[in-house]
């Protein structure tokens, strides 16, 4: 396995947690509502500081617009799921003021396989989203 950069604090230990146990998974970072990062964690052979940063910094607005959507119409905390050629972005805008993102690696195979990847990537992501929301009321 390749060395994750484990960030500076004990939310940098979860994002790299995270990362550790899911092996499609490149970095992930917490950003706060100006975009600028809280904490990051990646793998060192996969991705690089300054992508995860960047990765976090433009997720701020378009994030926080979603959700605030969703929950105007009474549809409660969301997560976004994105699949591109060369990756998954999955985000969310949490704890009313910060964006947590990972970056992971391309889903492969047919439809229903990527489907059934889609539903484990957003249940990883849901669990990650619960333990920093835990950080971040303590």
């Amino acid at each position: 396995m390749a060395e994750i950069f484990p960030g500076y604090s004990e939310f940098g230990r979860v994002l790299a947690d995270f990362i550790t146990r899911d092996a499609a998974a490149r970095g992930a970072v917490l950003s706060d509502n100006e975009g600028d990062t809280v904490d990051l964690a990646f793998d060192e052979a996969r991705t690089s500081a300054l992508e995860v940063q960047i990765l976090g910094a433009q997720l701020d607005r378009a994030a926080e617009r979603l959700s605030s959507w969703f929950q105007d119409r009474g549809r409660g905390p969301c997560e976004i799921l994105i699949e591109a050629s060369h990756g998954r972005l999955c985000c969310a805008f949490i704890g009313g003021a910060y964006v947590l993102a990972v970056l992971s690696e391309p889903a492969a195979g047919d439809d229903e396989a990527r489907a059934t990847e889609a539903e484990r990537v957003l249940a990883g992501f849901r669990e990650l989203r619960r333990d920093i929301e835990a950080l971040l009321d303590t």
